[in-house]
């Protein structure tokens, strides 16, 4: 889906496009991430995109227990330490989370940083990602309905481990 097929056009297309670009998430994303909606967004999950060692994409999926908003402008993930995911986090530190938000494609460039190591019996590492720019992709002619979606096969013992991990992402929601 493109942001807008004619990109280069007049003027006003030109700050039609700026409109689509913020530094910010939108509130109500906001607060669809504060951690307290796991059950209303168990089935969707977000595409996180990091730059692999050779230069090429490497796409890893998020669920809503692995992600905090601690505001506007911050996120808190909780990642396996040892997945190529976490491993390109701290070597470039640029990424970009993909998500569906009100009938359009969000793409949220971010830079991580690593707070936190060890975290839960899941031994869990925690990036804070410090969002530089949100663009929205929505096309004049369709609406986005739904992104990347799963089926949990044990519901409720993994909503209780979401729990958990939320709780670990709370008590690292002090500013660096």
């Amino acid at each position: 889906m493109h942001r807008d097929e004619t990109r280069d056009a007049a003027p006003e297309r030109k700050h039609a496009d700026e409109q689509n670009e913020a530094r910010m998430l939108p509130p109500e994303l906001v607060s669809a991430l504060d951690g307290e909606h796991l059950e209303a967004h168990a089935d969707e999950a977000f595409r996180l995109s990091t730059v692999s060692a050779d230069g090429w994409p490497h796409g890893a999926q998020l669920s809503v227990g692995e992600v905090l908003a601690l505001d506007a402008q911050t996120l808190l993930v909780a990642m396996w330490p040892r997945s190529n995911t976490a491993q390109n986090m701290l070597r470039d530190a640029r990424l970009a989370l993909t998500l569906v938000h009100d009938g359009a494609v969000l793409e949220i460039r971010a830079h991580a940083s690593l707070i936190a190591e060890h975290q839960t019996a899941l031994d869990l590492s925690v990036f804070r990602l410090r969002i530089e720019r949100v663009e929205v992709h929505r096309a004049k002619y369709a609406e986005v309905l739904s992104g990347v979606t799963f089926r949990l096969h044990e519901r409720e013992k993994v909503i209780a481990r979401w729990r958990e991990q939320i709780a670990m992402l709370r008590s690292h929601a002090a500013p660096v």
